[in-house]
């Protein structure tokens, strides 16, 4: 996969990649990797949000029916 950056970004890569010894490639490379791992992190948090959504509809349902 090929990817066009800006120039303030490559300048950017450029002086990070520069200041801590890496080659562009694997400055981009980690940054992909963090922003992917922060997403899935998301990702993980929305799905059990969900899952304890759906949990609390079912308690307050049978809590309901019980007070019937």
């Amino acid at each position: 996969m090929q990817v066009q950056i800006s120039k303030e970004f490559d300048a950017e890569i450029k002086q990070a990649a520069k200041a801590l010894g890496f080659e562009d490639k694997k400055i981009v490379e980690r940054a992909i990797l963090f922003y992917l791992d922060a997403v899935k992190e998301h990702l993980e948090l929305k799905r059990e949000f969900r899952e304890w959504d759906a949990l609390s509809d079912e308690a307050l349902a049978r809590f309901e029916k019980e007070l019937r």
